[in-house]
């Protein structure tokens, strides 16, 4: 049965949650391959927020070497202190820290004026606690299937989860937590990474 702190959100658009040390949170592909840009901050020192680069120093000195992240991977802050874990990967380690969040000037460069993005609902998402765009951090792009190949080019798949599959996080301090059900719909080498549209995301409280 759903918890009654059950997040839903709609596709394109983006939400956010407290997750207190101890929870559990499911992050769920409601109806399949759609891209989830995560982002958290100490929810008792906003300043203290979610660094890729860190998340990839630290996995890769604790044996992931790594630029993806599955079961037992940490995703850590700018100072360097552990926020969650991953607990459960449906998606089997298809996630991504390479890309920052699609922006307006990012659809605006490609031609599509006025189009949703992950960087303002991140930002629409985490104003009602006093953050704004610029405290915005880059994301772990859940379910993003991004592989970097031996040339240095960039193979950029749809996302492979099928509908219903999820990665579970474990807080390993209290947070505030935003993400975005990515609203990107323009190819990448005659592919589209949200599948044949975007579709919602939805967030599960299911321990503590």
């Amino acid at each position: 049965m759903a918890d009654k702190r059950d997040v839903h959100v709609s596709a394109t658009r983006g939400a956010a949650c407290v997750v207190r040390q101890g929870e559990t949170i499911r992050i769920v592909d409601v109806e399949g391959q759609q891209i989830c840009d995560f982002v958290c901050f100490h929810l008792h020192h906003l300043a203290e927020k979610l660094s890729t680069g860190e998340t990839v120093n630290f996995n890769t000195l604790t044996g992931s070497g790594s630029l993806h992240f599955t079961v037992g991977s940490r995703f850590y802050s700018n100072l360097q202190h552990p926020m969650f874990e991953i607990v459960e990967d449906q998606a089997h380690g298809v996630h991504d820290a390479l890309f920052a969040p699609c922006s307006s000037a990012l659809y605006a460069a490609a031609g599509a004026l006025n189009h949703r993005n992950c960087r303002d609902n991140l930002t629409e998402s985490v104003e009602p606690h006093g953050l704004g765009y610029l405290d915005v951090p880059d994301p772990i792009n859940l379910f993003q299937y991004t592989r970097v190949r031996p040339d240095g080019t960039i193979d950029a798949r749809p996302a492979a989860t099928q509908a219903g599959e999820y990665v579970a996080l474990k807080a390993l301090m209290d947070c505030l937590v935003a993400v975005s059900a990515c609203p990107y719909d323009i190819e990448i080498d005659g592919q589209q990474p949200n599948g044949v549209q975007c579709t919602p995301l939805r967030i599960e409280f299911v321990s503590s």
